[in-house]
């Protein structure tokens, strides 16, 4: 099962970069081919806001994953293990809630926006919000398999605090991750 994890990470690590890396030759040839030769690619602004919205929705499962949303961490360092543990659950259980939420609410604007076509490049409207969907999916899948660490005791004390105080403290180089 684990295997499927970090097999599915990777996929969604290579989808990014190829994400970015087309939305990068798109703006850049439409750039080149306006200034430089009077044209352009009329789908390249339209297909890459849709990548664009798919690289951010996919980058917060990520995000979620490595622990790397911003918040403030210093009243749950102060408490003790019993009670860290408890302000965990409560919170992965706030955050499987909102994840549902956002499952239920995009999966909707999926249904009614799939017949609709975008302007220049005819994909579905729909398609934007998947984005979402997928996120949502993604992120129930990782807060579930953390509240599901914390729950029988095999979470540590990194686990505990799913947040980064700072920009300038990136998880890798974290305190408690040196030792």
């Amino acid at each position: 099962m684990e295997r499927l994890g970090k097999l599915a990470l990777t996929v969604l690590r290579v989808f990014m970069v190829a994400a970015l890396t087309a939305m990068i030759v798109l703006v850049f040839l439409n750039v080149v081919l306006r200034y430089g030769f009077n044209s352009g690619i009329s789908m390249s602004e339209e297909l890459s806001r849709t990548l664009f919205v798919w690289l951010i929705f996919m980058g917060a499962v990520l995000a979620m994953y490595d622990h790397g949303h911003l918040g403030v961490d210093s009243l749950v360092r102060r408490l003790p293990r019993a009670s860290q543990i408890g302000c965990a659950i409560l919170c992965d259980a706030l955050m499987l809630f909102c994840s549902g939420l956002l499952m239920v609410g995009s999966w909707k604007q999926v249904l009614i926006n799939w017949g609709n076509a975008a302007p220049v490049t005819g994909l579905p409207i729909g398609l934007t919000h998947l984005a979402a969907f997928v996120c949502s999916i993604g992120l129930v899948i990782v807060i579930g398999a953390h509240l599901w660490r914390v729950l029988t005791g095999r979470a540590g004390s990194r686990d505990l605090v799913q947040v980064v105080e700072s920009e300038d403290l990136a998880p890798e180089i974290r305190p408690e991750a040196a030792r």
